[in-house]
């Protein structure tokens, strides 16, 4: 029988995302139903292929007994989100997908890149140059016992509509010479570069690819849209440049292709771009430069895994 889906603020980046790509769950999702967590009691209107449908606010954990599987695509976290994770506890065996990646639900969630672990049905989609690397490892595991680093940069839109808005309204201000009134958590973004901690990152990186040792760090980017990520990873034998191009080739998900590339290129691409492979003078250092639209990555993600769950 068809399940019931509740998509969790639907009119966020990622909801709409999320909603671009609902259609490939037709026949396992069977009706759609949306809540949004804004503080205000106010209905909402989300537009879709088939149609429009009320957004009301999320209200009581009863409300959401009838759920099959909730996907969370929110911005933030409110007050409302509680009676989700009432939900959680009063259901154990209820299915959870977390678009979001936020400290409240960590700890009710695994990640993944698409896989579904039987002993588990709540996940939450991890960073998207994890699902870059786990496709890598899986066709460059047999050259030698592989280790490397992963340098992330992701835009003003990892954290949001209003994060995309706020750098604007930052770059205005500086080229004005004016003082900048608002952060983006916490940051000025706009002509900058700040470098946070990519703990997160790293813990997801060792439960997901066990075998594979990575150093994560991640940079904020005074970009709008287009994620980005500078792989590196080192060989126990000198490698043959032709081998690893080809092995890469056959990786799913990923596109090899000639420089220069742009971040304007990748928006709605539903394929992971990957720089032509550069291999040190030795033949035992890789490097190459990832590129993305995560909030494609994301949503296809997240579909997987209610295809794998359901």
């Amino acid at each position: 029988m068809p399940s019931t889906a509740l998509i969790v603020d639907p009119l966020t980046l990622k909801g709409r995302e999320l909603l671009a790509c609902a259609d490939r769950l037709e026949g396992i999702i069977g009706g759609w139903e949306y809540r949004h967590t804004d503080v205000d009691e106010e209905h909402q209107i989300v537009d879709f292929a088939g149609g429009s449908a009320l957004v009301p606010p999320l209200g009581d954990a009863e409300s959401l007994a009838h759920i099959d599987v909730v996907i969370v695509a929110s911005d933030g976290w409110s007050s409302r989100h509680d009676h989700l994770l009432t939900h959680l506890e009063i259901h154990p065996d209820s299915a959870l997908v977390d678009l979001t990646g936020f400290d409240e639900l960590r700890d009710h969630t695994n990640p993944s890149v698409g896989e579904v672990d039987s002993g588990t049905r709540r996940l939450r989609v991890a960073h998207w140059a994890l699902f870059a690397c786990s496709r890598m490892v899986e066709v460059l595991a047999h050259f030698s016992n592989l280790r490397g680093s992963l340098a992330v940069v992701d835009p003003a839109s990892a954290y949001g509509k209003d994060a995309v808005e706020i750098l604007a309204r930052q770059a205005a201000q500086r080229v004005q010479g004016a003082e900048v009134e608002e952060r983006i958590h916490g940051h000025v973004l706009a002509f900058s570069a700040v470098e946070i901690t990519a703990d997160e990152i790293q813990e997801d990186a060792s439960l997901l690819l066990p075998e594979f040792p990575l150093a994560v760090t991640r940079t904020l980017a005074g970009c709008f849209h287009g994620h980005l990520a500078h792989l590196g990873l080192s060989f126990d034998h000198p490698v043959e440049p032709d081998d690893v191009r080809d092995a890469l080739e056959q990786a799913d998900a990923l596109v090899i292709e000639s420089l220069p590339l742009s971040l304007d290129s990748v928006p709605d691409r539903e394929q992971v771009i990957v720089s032509p492979p550069v291999i040190s003078a030795d033949g035992t250092q890789l490097a190459l430069t990832c590129m993305a639209d995560a909030l494609r990555i994301g949503a296809l993600t997240a579909v997987e895994i209610v295809e794998h769950l359901l």
